[in-house]
């Protein structure tokens, strides 16, 4: 009985080794791809802050009205879940380095307008201004 364990463990071995040189040659393959992806990725860890206008971020071209609209849509008669639901749109479309923590809205233009996480810049409407030169007057949105 013992001669058999024996056997059948070395058959096992065996059975993982040979798989293992199978594979490692693929898995290898794989890590190098994704080494020399990740390797020239880059990173931006802000959105390019421009006072006065061409900030080269894609703005979705949505205004306030419309983010209200797929909130209606998502909860109708709920003005709070509507507001909510607005919200996480505006958030979705919200540029790198901004956040919509409070959100605002711009009355003049119906753009919703993001704050720079060091707080120094807005953008609204696809451009970017210092917060003392923004040319309209934010106003909270929300229920």
């Amino acid at each position: 009985m013992t001669v058999d364990w024996v056997v059948l463990t070395a058959g096992l071995v065996g059975l993982g080794l040979a798989t293992m040189a199978v594979v490692s040659t693929g898995v290898e393959d794989l890590s190098g791809d994704m080494r020399g992806q990740m390797e020239s990725q880059t990173i931006s860890t802000s959105f390019a802050s421009v006072a006065g206008g061409d900030s080269g971020w894609s703005w979705s071209g949505r205004t306030s009205q419309d983010y209200y609209n797929i909130g209606a849509a998502l909860a109708p008669g709920n003005n709070g879940a509507t507001y909510y639901w607005a919200q996480q749109e505006a958030i979705a479309d919200m540029p790198e380095g901004y956040n919509f923590d409070s959100p605002l809205v711009d009355p003049a233009t119906g753009n919703v307008v993001y704050t720079s996480n060091d707080g120094t810049t807005y953008a609204s409407g696809g451009e970017t201004w210092a917060i003392d030169e923004y040319p309209g007057t934010p106003v909270y949105w929300g229920a």
